[in-house]
């Protein structure tokens, strides 16, 4: 093709054509620069679909995330819940009975609130968007502001039930509980099973006599409330975590049009 334009380029010139040579030249510049654009377009055709894929993938990969994290708050919730009711029973039993020792299976319900949970903070997806400096393939900016919001949010939550648990629970509730009671649960790493350990005859006799000591019920009494107040926080906290994960997954799903089959569930 070169050849041939070549030919008659030399043939315009020879003949002192230079009006037609001239309009010709125009034409091939012109030809070249449709090829230039039409490459152009081609790339940023390409570039906008390997971007809109990448999109779909951080996304789709978003809601898996969410989706896992939303069945450990499930699962959180329930134990809140569950914990709450039993703190708050014993300080009913208390008040009633005036004795800690004449609660009814006291041993196993102080070993229920030696149990707490740190918060779900799945954003694995969303940190690498982030690191790897690709926010932007989020076109929509709404959605883009949604995901922002949720995971500082999820952010703060993390670090408040740390906070709460290093500094309110393992040094106020869970030091009493453990002094005042006998662990018998267990996790057997064999079977992945939780076992119960039967009590010793002479340490319960122990703890009884512990248990009836002025200092000794009043920590302990303390200890049931914060734990109660703790619990509540970190309560609410699942609750709205929840509420927003489901938000936003359900404007992830209409954006993508996304159904329910579509991505791995932790239910």
């Amino acid at each position: 093709m070169i050849h041939i334009f070549r030919k008659v380029r030399h043939h315009l010139i020879h003949n002192n054509k230079f009006k037609k040579y001239a309009l010709y030249a125009l034409g091939e510049i012109a030809l070249v620069m449709i090829g230039i654009l039409l490459a152009l377009q081609f790339n940023n055709w390409n570039q906008e679909k390997e971007n809109t894929k990448k999109e779909e993938w951080y996304l789709i990969n978003v809601v898996e995330d969410i989706e896992y994290q939303k069945g450990a708050l499930k699962d959180q919730i329930k134990d809140y819940e569950y914990s709450i009711n039993v703190a708050n029973k014993l300080l009913n039993d208390y008040n009633r009975l005036k004795s800690f020792i004449k609660i009814d299976s006291l041993n196993e319900k102080l070993n229920i609130l030696t149990f707490t949970h740190n918060f779900p903070n799945t954003n694995n997806t969303y940190q690498e968007l982030v690191s790897s400096g690709q926010q932007s393939l989020i076109k929509n900016k709404e959605l883009s502001l949604e995901l922002i919001d949720f995971y500082l949010f999820c952010e703060d939550n993390f670090i408040e039930v740390k906070n709460n648990n290093d500094n309110l629970y393992f040094k106020e509730v869970y030091p009493i509980l453990n002094t005042l009671s006998q662990n018998n649960r267990s996790f057997d790493e064999f079977s992945k099973q939780e076992i119960t350990i039967d009590n010793d005859i002479i340490i319960n006799d122990y703890l009884k006599e512990e248990l009836q000591k002025p200092a000794n019920i009043l920590a302990l009494l303390n200890a049931l409330k914060t734990q109660t107040t703790i619990q509540k926080i970190h309560l609410d906290i699942a609750k709205e975590t929840l509420e927003g994960g489901i938000g936003l997954t359900a404007i992830i799903d209409k954006y993508l049009g996304l159904t329910y089959e579509d991505v791995n569930h932790y239910d």
